[in-house]
């Protein structure tokens, strides 16, 4: 705000201290700092608080880092006359964090090779939502269909797996090793892959890559969320999410 205003002319005033304020706060928006950040900053430079400017100072760079090397990866692609748009998206897709809410969720489980499993279970639980009686009763699905992985490690013969879908209304249950229960919701690390089932060992591998690069503690069950249907879409355009719970920092021992 100006110190003053003049009533005759509108013309506003400013003292040389919001002058120089207004140009440190330009300088920082040329950074690229935030506005929260630029606050801490000019408040550190009052109070003479060398380690907060030093700390947001180092943190501007790293993410001045971060973004040449995403910039040179997509001059990168960009430079390559062979490059698909296929390549293109799963170049530049980068995993995320996300918040995931709770779910109500029919499951079946089994144990097994991956894909055999999961091409056992899946028409198993379908047969089970969709019965005449299920349907009576207004059972509805409310999301897509997902994997759940109980194994903390890749097994080739005998995985832990669970194929679940989120419901809503009554349900009874007639087959074997079928579970209604709440899935925790929280925070998530997420990833899309575009394409097919095939390939989402390379998803697993560049988000597990991830997550261990950020620190990031899982605490749950990783999540394969089948966004579209392999019925109605082919197959290199196939979405699959995968999640892995993560904790947060509030969670963590000693917060």
């Amino acid at each position: 705000m100006p110190e003053g205003r003049d009533l005759c002319t509108g013309y506003r005033y400013y003292t040389g201290a919001q002058i120089a304020r207004g140009v440190s706060i330009k300088t920082l928006c040329d950074l690229g700092f935030s506005l929260s950040e630029i606050d801490m900053l000019l408040v550190a430079k009052t109070n003479h608080d060398a380690n907060t400017i030093r700390e947001l100072f180092g943190r501007r760079r790293q993410e001045i880092r971060s973004e040449v090397q995403r910039l040179q990866q997509i001059e990168a692609i960009l430079e390559n006359e062979d490059a698909s748009l296929e390549l293109i998206y799963m170049s530049l897709n980068e995993p995320l964090i996300k918040d995931v809410p709770p779910q109500r969720i029919v499951g079946k489980k089994g144990t097994g090779a991956y894909s055999e499993t999961i091409c056992r279970l899946m028409p198993a639980l379908c047969s089970q939502i969709f019965s005449e009686e299920n349907q009576r009763n207004g059972l509805k699905v409310t999301g897509p269909f997902m994997t759940l992985y109980y194994d903390c490690e890749y097994r080739e013969k005998d995985a832990n797996i669970e194929c679940a879908a989120p419901i809503t209304g009554r349900i009874v249950l007639s087959l074997p090793e079928m579970e209604v229960r709440t899935l925790p919701g929280g925070k998530c690390l997420s990833l899309i892959h575009k394409g097919s089932y095939s390939k989402l060992h390379e998803a697993w591998s560049r988000i597990g890559a991830y997550a261990e690069e950020q620190n990031c503690i899982p605490c749950g069950l990783q999540r394969e969320v089948y966004l579209t249907d392999p019925d109605v879409v082919r197959e290199d355009e196939l979405l699959t999410e995968l999640q892995i719970p993560i904790e947060t920092d509030a969670g963590r021992p000693g917060n």
